[in-house]
């Protein structure tokens, strides 16, 4: 009887120390998954995804993911992030991290030049209600080159931007949607709200020459002459300028 429980307690000793040391192992990798940069770091978040499930895994998939997205390699960065999209359900993602996949993977499919899956992720991003203003941004810009002028719209009133980051960028996309519904008043006042902010030269010199644009749709020609002189004289892309400008001086004329 001794003979047999002698090699069955050291094979539960052996057992329970291996498991011992792959714990440790364990607790290891995951501590230099997240706390590591560069290659050591993806190859110890390789490790916890292989050889962990649900939470533990999904936050390592995550986690280099952005390790991939750091080191420029999208390819790998979308199939992280795909496979953490598959586990959504199993590993109970919550609606940040969902977010965050989602916006992953449409600046992932922005970067390809692949415009329809690039809206369909700022989309899911958006319904998640943990979008960057830059991905309601793009999506205004999809649906604004898409004419959906009113979802472009109802999208950046609606969307959850702080003001301190309405600028510019934000204020421009709003124009260009009341423009695009013939709405000019609002376009025009977009513009005055985007005028206040503070910006570079290059940057206040493009809106102006928007601003210069709404000016003549709504006959308000010595605005528009102001803005779009502006626009000129600071380098603004505007080859129609030198003929609106002749236009709106004519019509000034005693």
């Amino acid at each position: 009887m001794n003979k047999l429980i002698k090699p069955l307690m050291a094979a539960v000793a052996a057992a329970l120390a291996g498991y011992v040391w792959f714990a440790v192992l364990g607790g290891s990798r995951k501590e230099a998954c997240f706390n590591m940069t560069g290659k050591p770091a993806v190859e110890a978040c390789s490790f916890v995804i292989r050889w962990r499930g649900g939470a533990e895994k999904a936050e390592a998939l995550y986690r280099r993911s952005r390790l991939y997205a750091s080191g420029e390699a999208w390819d790998d960065e979308k199939a992280d992030l795909e496979a953490l999209l598959a586990m959504k359900d199993s590993a109970r993602l919550g609606k940040e991290r969902l977010g965050n996949v989602y916006v992953g993977l449409a600046l992932v499919a922005t970067r390809k030049g692949d415009e329809a899956a690039a809206r369909k992720y700022s989309e899911l991003a958006v319904q998640t209600g943990n979008a960057s203003s830059g991905v309601y941004l793009s999506l205004a810009g999809a649906y604004i080159e898409a004419k959906q002028y009113k979802q472009a719209a109802d999208l950046l009133l609606g969307a959850a931007i702080p003001d301190s980051e309405k600028k510019h960028p934000y204020y421009n996309a709003l124009a260009s949607a009341y423009g695009g519904m013939g709405d000019y008043p609002r376009a025009y006042y977009a513009l005055k709200s985007g005028l206040a902010v503070k910006a570079p030269r290059p940057v206040l010199a493009a809106t102006a020459k928007q601003m210069g644009l709404v000016c003549f749709e709504l006959k308000r020609y010595k605005e528009a002459d102001m803005y779009l002189s502006y626009a000129q004289r600071s380098g603004a892309d505007c080859p129609e300028c030198p003929l609106l400008l002749t236009t709106i001086r004519e019509s000034l004329m005693p």
